[in-house]
């Protein structure tokens, strides 16, 4: 799919350090429907990103974990154990959107701490409403 593909790239691109997080081939049989990537070695937020399995829907979150030990931890067993493990990360930001085309995505939710009036944003807009760092 050339828009989840899209996505994973521009989360790499606007986040360097960052690292998308493999399963185990013993779910090489599942669809996969959610990503989550290590924004930077070291830190307590990882980003998911959840394609909603219809259309070109969206959402891309930014979840705190308690510290950075506790989310090495938890990255480190998602290999073997999936994600049920990350439930315990607190939203710090959640936007959800329709893919339109490259640079065009538009706005079907949000809630977080930066201010989003448009309905139609570039992926660079949907990166920086998601970094905890902003």
């Amino acid at each position: 799919m050339h828009s989840l593909d899209y996505l994973r790239d521009e989360i790499r691109t606007y986040f360097p350090e960052s690292k998308e997080l493999q399963l185990s081939s013993a779910f090489d049989g599942q669809r996969r429907f959610n990503f989550y990537f290590e924004i930077a070695p070291e830190q307590r937020h990882l980003l998911y990103l959840n394609w909603d399995g219809d259309i070109e829907g969206f959402t891309l979150k930014c979840l705190e974990f308690p510290d950075a030990d506790l989310l090495k931890e938890l990255t480190g067993a998602y290999t073997e154990k999936g994600s049920k493990m990350f439930n315990i990360g607190q939203p710090v930001a959640a936007l959800s959107f329709v893919y339109q085309g490259k640079d065009n995505l538009r706005v079907r939710n949000y809630q977080g701490r930066t201010h989003i009036d448009a309905h139609e944003i570039s992926a660079r807009n949907l990166m920086y409403a998601v970094n905890p760092f902003e």
